[in-house]
């Protein structure tokens, strides 16, 4: 009985790790785009990170939804859970999520540092 209770955890962590490993590359693979290369292209279903400036933020309890921007297009994203506290109109965010339709579900949303004159008169 012994060894195959060994067996079975064996078996079953085994199996949890190969899940872990395909959903860390499956995230790690994701590929970077922008809101003018989502709409040219077909992204439906595949996990991408989306970069691009913040618009038209609307937050009610966990759930969010924006636009993301590149000056040409614009992609609509919906997040749930606590936004980073540096997220806020015009910034420039990363969200890693699928594509779904015309919009990008996010999974996490990461806010890029202010750079050069993006900097705001009080942080120089």
């Amino acid at each position: 009985m012994r060894r195959k209770n060994k067996l079975l955890v064996t078996v079953v962590g085994m199996l949890v790790l190969l899940g872990v490993l395909g959903v860390s590359s499956m995230n790690a693979s994701a590929a970077f785009v922008t809101p003018t290369q989502l709409s040219d292209d077909d992204y439906d279903g595949e996990w991408v990170n989306l970069e691009g400036s913040v618009q038209h933020l609307d937050t009610q309890g966990q759930r969010s939804t924006f636009e993301v921007t590149d000056s040409n297009h614009s992609t609509r994203v919906v997040y749930e859970g606590t936004l980073p506290e540096t997220m806020g109109e015009n910034r420039i965010v990363v969200a890693k999520g699928r594509v779904e339709g015309d919009t990008l579900v996010a999974k996490q949303l990461s806010v890029r540092a202010h750079e050069g004159s993006e900097r705001p008169p009080e942080s120089r």
